[in-house]
């Protein structure tokens, strides 16, 4: 009996030894991690939805996302799923934005609030009860998030469809699935993503001769995110373009002929206003370089979402 009790007295140790190891909830709601366990330097909180459980973003990585985004005085930051309010909270504090937060506890709502009255930054920010997925992100010109990978890509179609091109979208570890970011930094053993809003630039553009809208020219262009490619027809000529890229709300591309001996190449650089592209052509012939104003147009029927991937099409693309 006494060997029993010896074993059942060990067994209890043990268990009680291992137990001591677990996460420790966090009672006190004064805290920065409030309703939180601790958890290998992080904090999960307690109310942890089925896709978005809360982790708190350390403060290095916090003011190092701020500084990718570029965030100014004239922006508004967003984050959805806000935690304890720290992203939306730090880049007010130190740019001077406008933020708004969202999640769907209300617990860390009311967090939120509380830290951004500590803060004195209660005049330039909102925190919101809401599921994000519902959110209207149409006024955010900064997103500052840190999601799984599964989230990010359902958000995906939300971001690019309602973010104006030229925004900028930065991510904590979690990745955009096949949208390739633009910039991606290291703090530690942490990865941070940044993409620029890509406007959506699909379809077919035609314009007259000096730049002209109508007629003329048309250059039919295929996207995916930033990357593009297409064909300029004029005069019944058809033509590749060459060093194409969009960034934000900005397209350059570049057409290159040879007739009789000489080269050509036009360079075209134009900033895309919905339907509309503005800018200019600088074309260099031989040794001459002139530079004429372009100003093209879009069928709107020819728009296609970015992120649906490049179209087949009888050019060998």
């Amino acid at each position: 009996m006494n060997r029993a009790w010896v074993a059942i007295a060990v067994i209890g140790l043990a268990a009680l030894a291992l137990l001591s190891t677990l996460p420790r909830e966090r009672a006190d709601l004064a805290s920065p991690e409030d309703t939180a366990f601790l958890w290998d330097g992080l904090y999960l909180g307690k109310q942890t939805f089925a896709e978005v459980p809360y982790v708190s973003t350390p403060y290095e990585v916090v003011h190092e996302m701020i500084r990718m985004a570029d965030v100014r005085a004239d922006d508004v930051v967003y984050d959805l799923g806000c935690g304890d309010g720290r992203l939306v909270i730090e880049a007010v504090r130190k740019t001077g934005c406008r933020g708004v937060g969202v999640d769907i506890d209300g617990e860390l709502i009311a967090v939120c609030r509380s830290k951004a009255k500590e803060a004195g930054v209660t005049d330039r920010v909102r925190f919101e009860r809401q599921d994000f997925f519902e959110t209207d992100v149409r006024e955010a010109t900064v997103m500052l998030i840190y999601l799984f990978d599964h989230v990010n890509q359902r958000l995906r179609p939300k971001f690019l469809d309602e973010m104006q091109s030229g925004s900028r979208l930065v991510s904590h570890v979690f990745d955009m699935g096949n949208w390739k970011p633009d910039r991606k930094v290291r703090i530690g053993t942490r990865h941070i993503f940044l993409w620029v809003i890509p406007a959506n630039i699909t379809g077919r553009w035609t314009w007259g001769p000096q730049g002209k809208p109508g007629g003329g020219c048309a250059l039919e262009i295929d996207q995916r995110y930033q990357q593009i490619r297409g064909t300029l027809r004029c005069r019944d000529a058809m033509t590749a373009i060459a060093d194409a890229t969009v960034s934000g709300d900005r397209i350059v591309f570049a057409v290159e002929r040879e007739a009789g001996g000489v080269k050509t190449r036009r360079e075209f650089a134009g900033i895309a206003q919905g339907d509309r592209i503005v800018g200019t052509i600088e074309s260099t012939d031989g040794t001459r370089v002139r530079t004429d104003r372009w100003e093209a147009v879009r069928d709107p029927g020819t728009k296609r979402p970015i992120e649906a991937g490049f179209q087949k099409s009888d050019h060998g693309w």
